[in-house]
């Protein structure tokens, strides 16, 4: 896998291998629509695997991200792919369940202008993401939550204070974009 663009465009990244990054064509689709609305941005990658979708942000001018997952081989692949990229002093990253997570992000009053939330396929995960986010909100006022699952998930149109602005489907994946109400 490779950064897409940006500062360290065509980069290598370290992708475990039991982890399921998000499509080539996914990761570009989002990122071109997402194009003015990273830059100077404080980015939560949860259930972040390799971590690309965080990098790819920094890479395209996000100030600071956040890298969430409850993998140590995966936490450890993080650490290597920042290493490579020089970006130990822009990042955060948290061996930690998402969930209690983000009530910890809450309890420290820590907030996001995007988060990325990229779980295992299958199991309601975005539904449940976006619950405990409901909950404890982490979300900056004009912040967005981009989610990716498998087509055949359930996901949430609206959720009392995020709604769907965009949804699309490539293959059997859709993107999926919320803004606070």
């Amino acid at each position: 896998m490779k950064i897409l663009g940006g500062k360290y465009k065509r980069k290598n990244l370290i992708v475990p291998l039991d982890v399921r990054p998000v499509s080539v064509m996914v990761k570009k689709s989002c990122f071109d629509i997402l194009r003015e609305e990273i830059e100077g941005k404080k980015v939560l990658d949860l259930f972040a695997g390799s971590g690309s979708l965080g990098l790819e942000s920094l890479s395209r001018g996000a100030k600071e991200a956040t890298f969430i997952d409850s993998e140590k081989k995966s936490i450890a692949v993080i650490k290597k792919n920042i290493l490579s990229l020089g970006l130990q002093e822009d990042t955060k990253v948290i061996l930690k369940d998402s969930f209690s997570a983000v009530q910890d992000l809450f309890v420290y009053k820590e907030s996001f202008d995007l988060i990325f939330l990229d779980p295992p396929y299958h199991g309601g995960m975005v539904t449940k993401a976006l619950q405990a986010l409901k909950e404890y909100d982490i979300l900056t006022r004009s912040g967005y939550i981009i989610a990716f699952c498998y087509e055949k998930d359930d996901y949430i149109e609206e959720k009392d204070k995020f709604f769907l602005i965009l949804k699309r489907k490539h293959g059997k994946t859709l993107n999926l974009i919320y803004q606070k109400r």
